[in-house]
């Protein structure tokens, strides 16, 4: 009972969107040390794991991270492995996935990630049914036929994005059979909170489903064949948002009731029919340079006529004018295919030959694409709409990509399909099964395995609803995807032939849908028509809204164009110099032109008028983004300024800094400095080539007639050129403004400063340290000298010793040679007393005399006298020797 209890909160929660109960009992069950096992030998589930999987919430499919999508999907098939093994898991697992995904689709209007991960999860059930390994196989498969409503759902969605009222009540039915399907499995199968809970689930669908395609249905009828019952249709739509509490489901209701019940209220008025019209669909962007990677030399086309001091659009052009007929745009070559056309100039009428003084003008040049093809699912037995492509780049730099279509027949739900039909939010073509695509399959792009853009449908593979186009062709989502894919080429294209590094810029919300009424007509709830002579009422009558109103992100309820306010008074008409009968209208992302009495060439000079400043948003994207680029540019030589400065702060030692590593220091900074000077120069050159052209743009020069000119301003004024050119130009008066320059320049002269007193005072220790080893030296030299004098006296007092012992022995010896003789003489001659004295003292002075004679003999001796003589001479100085010590 405790059990069930539990469940039935889990259950009720979710039911409220709260899915967390159901989160902590599939981690505690899934999540232990001793859990199941997903794979073999692979372990249990981990809290990351839940993690991983709590991102399919928040997902967001501009990320088109292929690698996070493989590791969702790996840990589903591992979570339904491993809950196959528990009671209960396997259901509130895939409950708890549903919940994921119908959060995601709240989101994001790309739910080609979501669709695929619940197509996994229901392919991989089947399989892990088929090893017989699960314990609430039936229970299971009832939870993922929800997955399978959910699906369906997303699809009749995607149907209303579209506009397609026909096609969404199709499978608005077709979702509530399903849903109907889902109640009566859940019948058959053993009872349980979590059956009870799905089949209250799928009724509630079932309800909402059946109600919104009868409504569909009844809203695309009245303007297709008349008489449809919409009083039935408003009563069906009270009854289900009755059925339903306050919630999403119950203000999605009120919000088709009401637009039913708007057109109840005018059912009896004649509406607005276009019988032919022309559609502009326009996609402005910018080209800016990329500043950290500018290679060093030029592209292999970057030569040229064009100097590189002119403006980074004019260089642009004109490497477009010289190697366009070698681009790859949109998988078709320029060069070969036969519909691809390069012209040098832009297709302009000669109004726009103004009498610049500067020799200025607006051109540019022009790349024909080939056409492109839509069918309308709701009219199959028309034929597909056809769409002429080119692309403009002008030297102004309101670059942009140029769609254009002729339609006949037009019903206000159609003209709201048309019109939205221009934004990334419409709905996805190939889901649709109305893809955009080549009109001749024979010269299609190349399918290049791996892109995501354009898709390569092929019937071959397994099939999934819808099917969407023939197998192997190439087909695009929606205009937009197709915009930026070719917006992405060009800018490659030019990157590869100039040598710079291109791109460009554009944004979600950056188009324009101009609309050229040529016929119309008011139909009346009998059938009856009446010519429109009067424009004013292509914007009063029923159906005139779409018209009338910008094209909104997305779309809230069905045929929501018929609650848009008709304020006649508040209608943006621009007040324009033309005719009686005219009407010129301009939102912020549409233009309406109605001339129905003037020739064709007269309306094309005001289509012009209206797709040139259309474009101008695509110029002030370019130079914001370069703008941007220019500061990102500058953090990063910055940051790599600042590193150098604080690494040249901690050579705190000055003795450390020799000359070469000063000489290193201080040309590093002042190579940082320059490419900063640099920087700022480039940036004043591109401010002043910009405002250049924003003067060029408001002069009576831009073109040679003055109404035509007329025509301009009022059209700019009504896009709120002043407040854009007030916006930018308040943008650069700060970038120049700042005192960046002047920090930088403080900051190296101050690093300078220091490294000049480092030096400095390097260069005195070093002379310091000079002078105390001189002195060290000179003492050292000193104390050789004392050391060798004092060696050199007592080697000559040995010597002296030595000398007088020397000589006292050679006149010892003297003496006793002599002695012997005198003793022979006395002996012979008999000498006596007297004259052996006087033999005696002849042998000691001969003794004397020898020891004397041999002493000064002796060279010291002769030293000693020679420095006598010297001294008795010069009396104050030194000896000669004592010189030659020193």
């Amino acid at each position: 009972m405790l059990e069930e209890a539990g469940r039935a909160d889990q259950l009720a929660a979710l039911a409220e969107d709260d899915a967390r109960p159901i989160r902590r009992w599939l981690t505690r069950q899934l999540c232990t040390p001793a859990g199941p096992l997903t794979e073999a030998g692979t372990g249990p589930l981990t809290e990351a794991d839940f993690g991983l999987l709590d991102r399919i919430a928040v997902w967001n499919a501009e990320e088109n991270d292929p690698e996070l999508h493989g590791q969702i999907l790996t840990t589903l098939d591992r979570a339904l492995t491993a809950a196959a093994r528990v009671p209960d898991a396997a259901p509130l697992l895939v409950l708890y996935l549903k919940y994921l995904c119908d959060q995601a689709w709240e989101r994001a209007w790309d739910v080609a990630p979501i669709l695929d991960t619940m197509r996994f999860a229901a392919r991989t059930w089947t399989g892990i049914v088929a090893t017989e390994i699960a314990v609430d196989a039936e229970l299971t498969m009832l939870t993922v036929r929800m997955l399978d409503l959910l699906d369906s759902e997303m699809a009749t969605f995607n149907a209303g994005s579209c506009g397609a009222l026909a096609t969404w009540a199709r499978s608005a039915a077709e979702t509530a059979t399903r849903a109907e399907e889902v109640v009566a499995a859940a019948s058959r199968i053993s009872p349980s909170l979590i059956a009870e809970a799905v089949a209250a689930e799928a009724h509630g669908d079932q309800i909402y489903y059946a109600a919104t395609a009868r409504a569909a249905q009844v809203v695309h009828d009245h303007f297709a064949i008349g008489g449809s019952d919409l009083a039935g249709a408003v009563a069906t739509l009270r009854a289900a948002e009755e059925f339903f509490p306050d919630g999403i489901p119950r203000s999605e209701l009120r919000a088709h009731r009401y637009s039913v019940e708007a057109l109840v209220a005018v059912a009896d008025q004649p509406w607005l029919l276009l019988d032919q019209a022309t559609f502009v669909y326009l996609y402005p962007f910018g080209l800016y340079e990329d500043l950290r990677e500018v290679p060093p030399g030029s592209g292999p086309d970057s030569a040229g006529p064009v100097e590189d001091s002119a403006p980074f659009a004019v260089r642009m052009v004109e490497v477009a004018r010289r190697t366009a007929d070698r681009w790859r745009i949109a998988g078709w070559d320029v060069a070969t295919h036969p519909d691809a056309l390069v012209a040098a100039e832009l297709p302009l009428d000669d109004v726009w030959k103004g009498s610049d003084p500067l020799g200025r003008q607006y051109r540019g040049m022009a790349v024909t694409l080939p056409d492109v093809e839509l069918a309308d699912p709701d009219w199959p037995d028309q034929e597909p709409t056809t769409f002429s492509v080119q692309l403009r780049l002008s030297e102004l730099g309101n670059h942009y990509l140029r769609l254009e279509c002729e339609l006949s027949e037009v019903t206000p739900q159609q003209v709201y399909a048309a019109m939205a039909r221009v934004a990334p939010e419409f709905g996805d073509l190939v889901h649709l099964g109305a893809p955009l695509r080549p009109v001749s399959d024979d010269v299609a792009p190349e399918c290049v395995e791996g892109e995501a853009e354009p898709e390569c449908v092929d019937d071959d593979a397994e099939p999934e609803r819808p099917v969407a186009a023939a197998a192997g062709t190439v087909a695009w989502s929606r205009l937009a995807d197709f915009a930026t894919e070719v917006t992405g080429d060009v800018s490659a294209e030019l990157a590869r032939h100039s040598g710079r590094q291109v791109r460009h810029s554009s944004r979600p919300g950056m188009y324009h849908v101009l609309v050229q009424v040529d016929r119309a007509t008011l139909v009346a709830s009998d059938g009856s028509r009446t010519p429109v002579t009067d424009a004013r009422e292509t914007a009063t009558a029923v159906g005139a809204q779409p018209l009338c109103h910008p094209v909104r992100h997305g779309f809230s309820a069905l045929a929501e164009w018929l609650r848009y306010p008709v304020d006649v008074p508040a209608l943006p008409v621009v007040d324009a110099p033309g005719f009686l009968g005219d009407l010129l209208l301009r939102t912020c992302n549409s233009t309406l032109i109605v001339i129905p009495a003037s020739p064709e060439y007269t309306v094309n000079a005001v289509q012009e008028a209206a797709e040139f400043v259309a474009a101008l948003e695509g110029m002030f994207a370019g130079w914001q983004d370069q703008i941007a680029e220019y500061y990102d540019h500058l953090q990063f030589q910055l940051a790599a300024m600042i590193v150098r400065l604080e690494r040249g702060g901690t050579a705190a030692d000055p003795a450390a800094l020799r000359s070469a590593e000063y000489e290193r220091v201080t040309q590093e900074l002042v190579e940082m400095q320059g490419a900063l000077e640099a920087q700022h120069l480039r940036l004043h050159r591109f401010v002043m080539a910009s405002r250049l052209s924003l003067m060029f743009v408001t002069s009576p020069s831009l073109m040679s007639s003055p109404v035509a000119r007329l025509i301009i301003d009022r059209l700019l004024a009504a896009a709120k050129f002043d407040t854009l050119r007030g916006e930018f130009e308040g943008m650069i008066d700060k970038v120049l403004g700042d005192r960046i320059g002047d920090l930088v320049d403080a900051s190296v002269r101050r690093q300078q400063e220091r490294n000049d007193a480092l030096a400095r005072a390097g260069r005195e220790e070093q002379a310091r340290l000079a002078q105390v080893e001189r002195e060290r030296l000179a003492q050292e030299e000193r104390d050789r000298v004392l050391r060798e004098k004092e060696a050199a006296a007592r080697q000559e007092r040995r010597d002296r010793a030595n000398q007088r012992r020397n000589d006292a022995l050679l006149g010892g010896i003297a003496a006793v040679g002599l002695s012997g003789l005198m003793q022979i003489v006395q002996a012979g001659y008999d000498l006596r007393q007297l004259a052996a004295m006087a033999l005696v003292m002849t042998v000691l002075l001969t003794a004397g005399v020898v020891g004397w004679i041999l002493h000064r003999l002796h060279p010291d001796s002769v030293v000693r006298v020679l420095e006598k003589r010297q001294r008795r001479r010069a009396p104050m100085g030194g000896s000669v020797m004592e010189g030659k010590l020193k």
